[in-house]
């Protein structure tokens, strides 16, 4: 009975938790072409992103959204990148890692120093 109790309370904080996070699902991102900009991204996905983060690499502008994603049962940080205004590439942290432009990789290494320190 126990077990049952503490597994219902979970399932609650993760419910609440996410009802409290602005979130992405996954059949919003089809509406997202490379090249779009930052406010026709924001348009098609119909909400702003949770914050915005800047740098330069080798000269070259790089802006990244930051998201949260929605799977249904879980979430996780998901991330618009544009390049000189111009979006290039959107995945999670994981996909970006294995994206082949040594520049948004940097970039994305960049951002995330700053997003991690936001949340502390």
């Amino acid at each position: 009975m126990i077990c049952i109790r503490n597994t219902l309370a979970m399932i609650a904080l993760v419910v609440l938790t996410a009802c409290g996070t602005a979130q992405l699902y996954h059949q919003q991102l089809v509406s997202l072409d490379k090249g779009m900009n930052s406010a026709q991204t924001a348009s098609a996905l119909q909400q702003p992103p949770l914050s915005v983060h800047e740098t330069k690499v080798d000269g070259i502008h790089y802006t990244f959204h930051r998201y949260f994603l929605s799977n249904g049962r879980f979430g996780d940080v998901y991330l618009l990148c544009f390049e000189e205004g111009k979006l290039k590439y959107w995945g999670y942290i994981d996909e970006f890692r294995r994206y082949p432009d040594l520049r948004i990789n940097k970039a994305m290494d960049a951002v995330l120093l700053e997003i991690r320190a936001a949340k502390k």
